[in-house]
């Protein structure tokens, strides 16, 4: 026996005064109201209703035991009815994680327009170059560059996102501008360490179809991605950045852009959310919301396909 279907149903049935108007409201059989009741007295060890032909009425001990279910019947649809709207309402706390960059230059300045279009919503938003454990830590959504390998989490792809080689204009006055990849192992770099490796990796360059990969030796490495920007334009060396970061340097002639002709390889992005929780509605606003904010902040840097 379902103890509160059991009591929802003698409820209906006080309510109702019949056993048949009681079944027509809750949807069920007659026999199947009459058959919870009898359960729910049995458990008790009390009569509750007093039976007739025409009628059906509330024992003393019945009218004491419906005083006390309908206030919990009433508690548990209310309960119910919150859950419900809060299903659909972006509301509560929410967590989620992005790389440094994108949390200071992309979300931060927009994360008023989010708040204010959902009132009854609260961001934690953590900035993180590495790949935080969206289970463990409990974050909500994270956006993440590369090959997702994770099994356990549920992706959204945004987008590629583009790098530019590029360098200070003292380091390059100190050490030459290179004009072929093939003289890029003369030079040295700025190292930044992804979190998803641990460590350097190549310099790769693509061209109409051709592909070059060279080792840049790197007398600073570093696992932040602002500390790798302010070596890179202290001219330490050469740099690999996020182009939405290279722009305004360039712009300014803080950095110049390296072997034009070549392009860095672009980086998948993708939101993502543990595969086994259903995204709550907030989770999915804050998920619908920063992909827009990627295309429109982004635009052309931010390759769709």
């Amino acid at each position: 026996m379902d103890r509160f279907e059991a009591m929802r149903a003698f409820v209906q049935v006080v309510d109702a005064g019949s056993f048949t108007r009681a079944a027509l409201q809750l949807k069920l059989h007659k026999a199947s109201v009459s058959q919870q009741v009898q359960q729910l007295e049995q458990r008790l060890g009390v009569r509750l209703l007093s039976r007739t032909t025409r009628s059906v009425s509330p024992t003393d001990e019945g009218l004491a035991y419906y005083r006390h279910a309908v206030a919990i019947v009433q508690q548990v649809d209310e309960a119910e009815s919150l859950l419900r709207k809060g299903a659909s309402t972006p509301s509560g706390h929410l967590r989620v994680n992005v790389p440094v960059a994108m949390g200071r230059l992309v979300f931060a300045p927009e994360m008023r327009g989010l708040l204010e279009r959902y009132p009854k919503l609260t961001v934690e938003l953590g900035c993180s170059d590495r790949a935080v454990d969206l289970v463990q830590e409990g974050v909500d959504c994270a956006l993440r560059g590369g090959t997702l390998a994770d099994s356990g989490l549920s992706a959204r792809p945004v987008g590629r996102l583009s790098f530019v080689l590029c360098a200070a204009p003292h380091y390059i006055e100190r050490q030459g501008l290179p004009r072929t990849p093939d003289e890029l192992a003369r030079h040295q770099q700025v190292g930044y360490l992804p979190a998803s490796t641990g460590r350097l990796g190549p310099l790769r360059l693509q061209r109409a179809g051709q592909s070059v990969e060279h080792d840049v030796p790197a007398r600073l490495v570093t696992t932040d991605s602002a500390a790798a920007l302010s070596a890179g334009l202290d001219g330490l060396g050469l740099i690999v950045l996020a182009e939405f970061v290279a722009s305004p340097h360039l712009a300014s002639g803080a950095l110049v852009r390296l072997l034009p002709d070549w392009q860095c390889r672009a980086l998948p992005l993708q939101l993502v959310t543990p595969s086994t929780r259903k995204r709550a509605a907030r989770v999915q606003a804050f998920m619908d919301w920063a992909q827009l904010l990627l295309q429109r902040r982004l635009g052309p840097l931010l390759e769709m396909r």
